[in-house]
């Protein structure tokens, strides 16, 4: 079942659910408040592996995530967010600390196109918001790293954005606490989803 903020009557909303309520809304009934268990795919294993490779690989780099070295503070990897006042939390893939105290987010992903899609965006704009809480500061852009393609995409955050995702993890809060089975997305998902066979 879900966990609960130290409070213990307020369901926590992870960053990966908001990226299972974008894929599907139902996904996350099932994960969240029926306790599907989660079978993690061998390609979520393989981008984790690439993912720590491309850790060490920024060493030899002469930019960071498209970003000149020189800029660049402090790297921080596997960074875990909590604010209990949200009731949010989530591990940030990759943190930059720029000079002039910028913070930048990074999400690595490991897929066959390098394509920004919504839940992606999303999931950039809830860590924003973590990060805002927690470092004292206000983020205003985030990056998109596509390992395969070694590709960087660089995407504006903007205050609105915030706002909005705030609204939508209250969305998922309901679904957690039970409120209803919400709608399913588009049937072309079900194929690769990996709780379709408790679907109804």
């Amino acid at each position: 079942m879900s966990r609960s903020t130290s409070g213990g009557s307020t369901p926590l909303v992870m960053v990966s659910d908001i990226v299972q309520y974008f894929y599907c809304p139902r996904k996350v009934y099932y994960l969240k408040t029926l306790g599907v268990p989660f079978k993690v795919k061998k390609k979520m294993e393989l981008g984790k592996d690439e993912d720590d490779m491309e850790e060490e690989r920024l060493g030899e780099r002469k930019t960071i995530y498209g970003i000149q070295r020189s800029l660049v503070n402090e790297i921080i990897h596997n960074i875990y967010l909590e604010d209990e006042s949200l009731g949010l939390a989530g591990q940030v893939d990759t943190l930059l600390h720029l000079n002039g105290n910028e913070y930048i987010p990074v999400d690595s992903k490991y897929t066959e196109e390098a394509f920004v899609q919504r839940q992606y965006r999303k999931q950039l704009l809830a860590y924003s918001i973590l990060i805002d809480k927690t470092f004292r500061c206000r983020v205003r852009r985030g990056i998109i790293y596509f390992i395969k393609q070694k590709a960087a995409e660089c995407l504006e955050i903007t205050e609105l954005q915030k706002k909005a995702l705030i609204k939508d993890v209250e969305s998922i809060r309901r679904i957690i606490a039970g409120e209803s089975i919400p709608r399913k997305s588009a049937e072309s998902k079900c194929e690769y989803c990996e709780v379709r066979k408790f679907c109804v």
